[in-house]
């Protein structure tokens, strides 16, 4: 008696609640109004991050390694340039055209006339009628004269069959946008099409347009409260909000209907707003708690989506509670009017089906989820964006795979080690050449000088030494170390042993050009231009390779960018460095991939434990059952083994951010399927007696609720993965949407046979009621089956008495016409 005291009592409380959103709608119209104005202006004030980096951990290397890179090294713009069909001369005219460009610091192409170039270099610069091109800018990527320079570059190769490899004026989240914009358009056609077949009336397809229209916009324009999202977020953030939320629009109509039939509108809608409420409420928690898991990644990018992805259920949550009413309000007579047949079919025959074979279906799911947690853990990952094969490429991805038909692309990798000692720079630069793979390092240790590189930049000579190298007066080399000598207080030099006094090259053309600059030094003009010249490559170099505290080391290898072959070199290369160093950095994007590997396996435990316990526990007081969340949740964690098992069979590799990402979605989301369902076999017991009639009747309930949100999710998953030409998003696109169609058909299926076999245990762990109650209700339970299993014996005897003597009546006629 308490207990239902209680429930009336916030049955109360809800429809006060109902009546003061229903009667005040006006004025929330009003505030909604103004948000959504606010929130539309402050998209543009949202900032979009397109390095996948940035979100590493602050506490990897690769990410400590890149704030070093960021803070005292500049890394200039890099471009390849391939063309196809082209003859040799022609690719030798254009290369040297291209070198004249403002902003272009230097083209490699071989060259016959220069003499750094060797026959054996034509293989790397033209091949088979295609000839690449690899130009340095002369500043970082984003400045005015390198974007510039870029873009004359392009106009001058633009009538040639050309591909530009190059992050100069790459924009992911330009092109991704405009991905999306297409991608939305055909995902709200699909939406319509699928409201469309299962709807009551076409005007709720308005009303649903309407309010999530209002929950969108209140989501984005609010993303900037977050400082900036990452592209991944930006890009998918709408249609998942869509598609994860579309439920609660769907219940709270489809109880309005249901009121409507024998009420006002408006009393319609309060009592159907207060049974709603609740009811999303809860069913919004299990997604919720998805989100949160994926909030608890190391990788920041689980915080990123997590946080906008929940954010944007509260939002939908309350256009659809405050927003909604109003619209139904409106468009109330026009939901009356254009009221059509229902086109949702009814499923009584998979019904029948799935009671039939509900051993066979249980079995097999047991042996598929043990199967399944078997071959997703020997799932092949992949930790680098550029390495997933989508079926549509952007100019960036398709330009490498055309250039890597015809020449090799090197993998460029850091070293970042303390600055101050070029001889043990000099040292790991010789050990890191000889490692397996790599093609050249490069570092201001290993710059060699003089026509016949005998000595590197960071050498230090005598007068003598410099004058031979640099091919000068004696006298005024002598002349130039006295001076250096002075203006550093060495006295000693200065005096007397200038001779066998040494000097850095590179500190000695700095030297010289400051002293020049200055006035304190006269020198020709050829001298002068030639300072000027050296100087200014040394100036380049050091801007690249030596910063405030650290020194950079450049190297390239053939190696692929990961894989376990390439982590371990990795390894190998900084144990070298921790020869000379105490602390180092190896910084790439092989490194970044290798910080990745390791988070991931730490991500990857979490996400998918706290995913299932915080799913667990909400599906465990919202049943009063230990049993069902059980159930449900193997259900659910079953499709997503199966789900992840896939790329083993196949035998492709998944990108490791698809995984962390749709796990959590797929049980946070989908497991809505399989709460309608229970919901919906929970309400039948306690009208209906025939076990199968239950089932049946169930399925038929929940169908339309489960192929609209699942139809919806896995349409708009599947074309986003189609449709986008950025390999992340496509990848989290097919992933998902193969996630959701396993699990529509594992809560349609699998189930239902277990809510079926083990009826008895669901009363069994049912804790709302009391032990001798349970036991009670067990022994009905039991007595029904036995009842029901006999009347279904005693039927088929009669069924079998009845075709026995059908076939003696038939042999009888027979002897009777002869």
């Amino acid at each position: 008696m308490e207990e239902k005291n209680k429930k009336m009592d916030a049955n109360a409380i809800m429809e006060k609640i109902a009546s003061i959103i229903v009667n005040k709608r006006k004025a929330f119209l009003v505030f909604f109004g103004l948000a959504f104005i606010y929130c539309l202006l402050s998209i543009s004030r949202v900032s979009v991050n397109d390095d996948l980096t940035d979100y590493l951990p602050d506490t990897t290397e690769t990410r400590m390694g890149l704030d070093i890179m960021d803070a005292q090294f500049t890394t200039f713009g890099t471009a390849k340039i391939m063309i196809n069909n082209i003859d040799y001369d022609t690719a030798l005219s254009i290369s040297k055209t291209l070198q004249e460009i403002n902003g272009v610091s230097d083209v490699t192409f071989y060259d016959p006339e220069d003499e750094d170039y060797s026959e054996e270099d034509i293989p790397d610069s033209y091949n088979n009628f295609a000839a690449v091109y690899t130009i340095d800018f002369e500043d970082a990527e984003d400045t005015e004269i390198t974007q510039s320079a870029m873009a004359e570059v392009r106009a001058l190769v633009s009538k040639y069959d050309v591909s530009v490899y190059s992050t100069v004026d790459k924009d992911d989240s330009a092109s991704l946008q405009e991905d999306m914009k297409l991608i939305l358009v055909l995902v709200v056609i699909i939406i319509t099409g699928v409201l469309i077949f299962t709807s009551q009336t076409y005007m709720e397809i308005v009303v649903f347009m309407l309010t999530f229209l209002v929950a969108i916009i209140l989501n984005m324009g609010t993303n900037y409260w977050f400082g900036e999202i990452s592209f991944v977020t930006n890009a998918v953030g709408v249609v998942l909000q869509i598609a994860l939320a579309i439920d609660y629009a769907i219940i709270l109509f489809h109880r309005f209907m249901e009121e409507h039939e024998d009420k006002e509108a408006k009393e319609a809608l309060i009592i159907a707003l207060s049974k709603a409420i609740p009811e999303i409420s809860s069913s919004s928690l299990t997604t919720m708690a998805g989100m949160a898991a994926l909030m608890t990644m190391q990788f920041g990018i689980g915080m990123d989506l997590g946080r906008v992805l929940l954010k944007s259920i509260i939002f939908s949550m309350i256009s659809v509670f405050v927003f909604m009413p109003a619209m139904i309000m409106i468009f109330e007579k026009g939901i009356m009017k254009t009221m059509h047949k229902n086109f949702v079919p009814k499923i009584s025959a998979w019904g029948h089906i799935v009671v039939k074979l509900r051993h066979v279906i249980v079995l097999g799911f047991l042996i598929v989820v043990f199967l399944g947690i078997i071959f997703s853990n020997q799932c092949p990952y992949i930790y680098d964006k550029n390495s997933i094969d989508s079926a549509k490429k952007d100019e960036y991805l398709t330009a490498k795979d055309e250039i890597e038909k015809y020449f090799n692309l090197t993998n460029t990798m850091a070293i970042i080690v303390p600055k101050g000692d070029y001889q043990e720079e000099a040292m790991i630069l010789k050990e890191v050449a000889k490692c397996d793979g790599v093609d050249k390092t490069l570092g201001l240790a290993n710059i060699e000088v003089g026509d016949d590189q005998e000595y590197v930049l960071t050498d230090s000579l005598t007068p003598r030494e410099l004058a031979e190298v640099a091919d000068t007066d004696i006298d005024i080399t002598k002349m130039l170390y006295q001076f250096y000598a002075f203006k550093n207080e060495q006295y000693g030099a200065y005096l007397g042993g200038i001779d066998s006094y040494k000097v850095p090259i590179i500190d000695m053309i700095d030297f010289i050009y400051d002293q020049e600059e200055n006035g304190g030094l006269e020198l020709n003009s050829d001298t002068t231009r030639d300072i000027e010249d050296i100087h200014k490559d040394i100036t380049d170099a050091r801007k690249q390779l030596e910063g405030e505290d650290f020194s950079r080391l450049v190297f390239t290898w053939n190696k692929p960018l990961e894989g376990k072959e390439t982590f371990d070199e990795i390894d190998q290369i900084r144990n070298i460095a921790l020869k000379y160093y105490d602390k180092v950095y190896v910084v790439g994007d092989s490194t970044s991939d290798y910080d990745l590997s390791k988070s991931f396996k730490t991500d990857n435990m979490k996400i998918s434990i706290l995913t299932a316990l915080m799913v667990g526990i909400i599906l465990l007081f919202t049943f009063q059952s230990a049993g069902l969340p059980f159930l449900l949740v193997l259900t659910i964690q079953g499709s997503i083994w199966v789900n992840f098992s896939i790329p083993y069979l196949k035998n492709e590799p998944m990108f490791f951010l698809s995984y962390l990402i749709v796990s959590s979605i797929q049980m946070g989301a989908t497991i809505d399927y399989a709460i309608v369902i229970t919901s919906r076999h929970l309400a039948l017991r306690e009208e209906l007696t025939d076990r199968r009639e239950i089932i049946t009747e169930m399925l038929n309930q929940a169908f339309p609720t489960v192929i609209t949100s699942g139809g919806i999710m896995a349409s708009a998953a599947f074309i986003i993965g189609r449709m986008t030409s950025n390999g992340t998003i496509a990848s989290l696109g097919n992933t998902l949407g193969i996630g959701v169609l396993i699990s529509i058909f594992m809560v349609m299926a699998v189930l239902p046979a277990m809510l079926y076999i083990f009826d008895w245990f669901i009363d069994m762990t049912n804790f709302s009621k009391g032990s001798d109650e349970r036991m009670r209700m067990i022994k009905e339970k039991k007595a029904m089956i036995i009842e029901g299993s006999a009347k279904r014996s005693e039927k088929r005897r009669q069924g079998r008495i009845t075709m026995k003597e059908n076939v003696l009546n038939r042999k009888e006629a027979k002897h009777d016409e002869k």
